[in-house]
């Protein structure tokens, strides 16, 4: 007896090429995802890395300085005060670019900062002073531990979690996207990673 044909056709023969469709639909799905994920995690990266990069890169030019000289790129009136709180402007960036001989006599070069764009992220010259500013335009601030008892005032609120005082000798932060350095869900700070 000769082979029929049937009305139905071989399900597993469906089951499997559906299988294969399915599996290249989401393939594809899940790369262009990836590639969005990719796409936004890197444009909005540099809110948070860039100034955590330049925080800790001020910090250690700072420590450096202090290791060499003893004090501080501060006027020698605050030497020995208590913790000085700074902007990333003036005499002690021009210390720090060795452009400074009163507060750096020997014109050591103890940091780089790239260039300012529209005044924003990097160096600018306001005038015959210069300012250092964060992707937002506004200054960085400094608090230095001046009176050597290795602990600064936590400028965020204490809270159970979050301590009145902080166990370090220089401490920066940024005011973030919105420009207050009261509002500290956005900012960025070196004492913590966000």
């Amino acid at each position: 007896m000769s082979q029929s044909t049937t009305r139905y056709h071989d399900p597993l023969n469906l089951k499997k090429n559906g299988c294969v469709r399915t599996f290249v639909i989401l393939g594809i799905i899940a790369v262009g995802i990836m590639f969005w994920g990719i796409h936004y995690i890197t444009k909005n990266a540099h809110k948070v890395l860039q100034p955590q990069t330049i925080l800790k890169d001020i910090r250690l030019a700072l420590s450096s300085y202090e290791v060499d000289y003893g004090h501080y790129p501060i006027p020698e009136s605050d030497w020995h005060a208590p913790d000085v709180s700074i902007r990333t402007r003036g005499p002690m960036l021009t210390a720090l670019l060795g452009q400074n001989a009163t507060l750096n006599p020997k014109t050591i070069k103890f940091i780089d900062f790239p260039a300012a764009k529209d005044r924003k992220f990097g160096l600018w010259q306001n005038g015959a002073e210069w300012v250092l500013t964060d992707p937002w335009g506004e200054p960085y601030y400094i608090t230095l531990d001046t009176n050597k008892d290795g602990k600064i005032a936590n400028p965020e609120p204490a809270t159970e979690y979050l301590p009145a005082m902080l166990p370090t000798a220089i401490i920066l932060y940024s005011s973030g996207p919105d420009r207050d350095p009261k509002t500290w869900k956005d900012n960025a700070c070196s004492w913590r990673l966000r």
